[in-house]
């Protein structure tokens, strides 16, 4: 019977271990969550990513204030074959009439009706017609509000919107309009305001007649001079030139003005 009453406490004993068991594992999972985040501290609440604005960049590295007056301007390319200028960009006496003054836009090149007029930049027709003053004229445009304007010409070698290049033929130089010689007139506009076109013209196609035939510049080394210890030619002596007599006037016969003794 002892036997008996002590497996019946162990028994117990087990039962209530593992109701004590069952019952921890029900209470762990049950438990609040609240009660849980008391013991953590608390997160701070979400703050909204706001996105840091890309740096300024100018639209030109060299776009500064002011720079655009110190930039290198455009060198065009010379309109005719001469390089005589009649009449330059500003005020003048009017070259017509005689009387007056009036404000000249442009720079006049003399020339030979017939000669090439060659286009100073490369651009498109814009204009092809005849003015009263300027006579038979043509208008390129080169871009970027570069305008250029050929007056006086005898004839034209383009059509209105026909691209060109710098040093194509667009007309011949003529004396149509209010003109009392033969030359080419040239006016340059930039953003429609005339400007000087020795401003932006290179050079000339061809040097002035007063630099062509000078002294000829030999970029050879000169020839190194004899050694006179090598010479075995002996030089010469110089011959003597006798004196030359001049007959006095005394010994010279008179003649008369006939021709006569």
């Amino acid at each position: 019977m002892a036997r008996g009453h002590g497996g019946g406490i162990r028994a117990r004993v087990l039962a209530a271990l593992a109701l004590m068991l069952v019952t921890g594992a029900a209470c762990t999972q049950d438990a609040d969550p609240a009660d849980d985040a008391g013991d953590t501290p608390a997160s701070p609440p979400d703050v909204p990513l706001v996105a840091t604005p890309p740096p300024v960049v100018p639209a030109s590295a060299f776009a500064l204030p002011g720079l655009d007056a110190h930039r290198p301007q455009p060198r065009l390319g010379w309109p005719v074959q001469s390089v005589h200028i009649t009449s330059h960009f500003g005020w003048r006496v009017d070259p017509v009439s005689g009387r007056g003054t009036r404000l000249h836009r442009g720079v006049d090149f003399r020339g030979t009706p017939g000669d090439l007029v060659l286009s100073i930049g490369a651009g498109r027709i814009d204009f092809v017609g005849h003015d009263p003053f300027l006579g038979t004229m043509v208008v390129v445009d080169h871009g970027q509000g570069l305008r250029s304007l050929y007056g006086h010409l005898s004839d034209v070698l383009v059509v209105a919107q026909m691209p060109v290049e710098r040093g194509a033929a667009i007309g011949l130089v003529g004396n149509t309009g209010r003109s009392e010689a033969p030359h080419l007139h040239l006016t340059v506009k930039l953003d429609g305001v005339a400007i000087d076109p020795l401003d932006v013209l290179g050079e000339p196609l061809h040097r002035p007649e007063a630099l062509i035939g000078g002294p000829e510049i030999s970029n050879d080394p000169p020839a190194p001079a004899p050694d006179p210890a090598e010479t075995t030619e002996l030089a010469a002596p110089p011959q003597a030139v006798p004196p030359r007599i001049v007959p006095s006037h005394r010994s010279m016969p008179h003649r008369s003005d006939d021709g006569g003794p």
